[in-house]
């Protein structure tokens, strides 16, 4: 380095100022088949649902279409940039604690499910499911295990 050069203008940073990720395609999430994909994303609900439900057992408590609902209703709300908790409809504290702990689980999953996206010839990219796509899901759990109350 010569005397009368920047020193700052010889070091050139590795990454740029909030290039530190490389920004993602503009492409659409795209599913080929929704249905068979929703159905899909509800078995597996529904079966962290039964492990809540045989849990919940042991504590005294049985959990029913209309907590699932109310959890359903909670997760819709969260998915939509609400909170989401605590779970309305508790019927006391360990009922209460039952179904936010199902809501706690089942809200991690939009990012547990992924769907590839082809980003080139041989490259392909995992993304998280969409808020949209899980709201699709939850309203078709809602409406298969959920009987409207009279």
């Amino acid at each position: 380095m010569m005397k009368n050069e920047d020193p700052t203008r010889t070091v050139r940073s590795l990454f740029e100022m909030g290039s530190e990720e490389p920004p993602l395609p503009e492409v659409e999430q795209e599913i080929d088949d929704r249905k068979a994909e929703a159905k899909r994303v509800i078995k597996r609900i529904y079966a962290i649902f039964e492990d809540h439900r045989d849990a919940a057992v042991s504590l005294k408590i049985k959990l029913g279409p209309q907590d699932l609902s109310f959890v359903l209703e909670a997760l819709r709300q969260h998915a939509k940039g609400g909170a989401g908790t605590p779970v309305p409809g508790s019927r006391g504290e360990i009922h209460g604690y039952c179904l936010n702990r199902l809501f706690e689980e089942l809200v991690e999953e939009p990012s547990n499910i992924l769907f590839t996206t082809k980003t080139g010839p041989d490259t392909m990219r995992y993304d998280a499911m969409n808020a949209e796509f899980w709201i699709e899901c939850l309203d078709l759990m809602e409406q298969t295990f959920c009987p409207p109350q009279d």
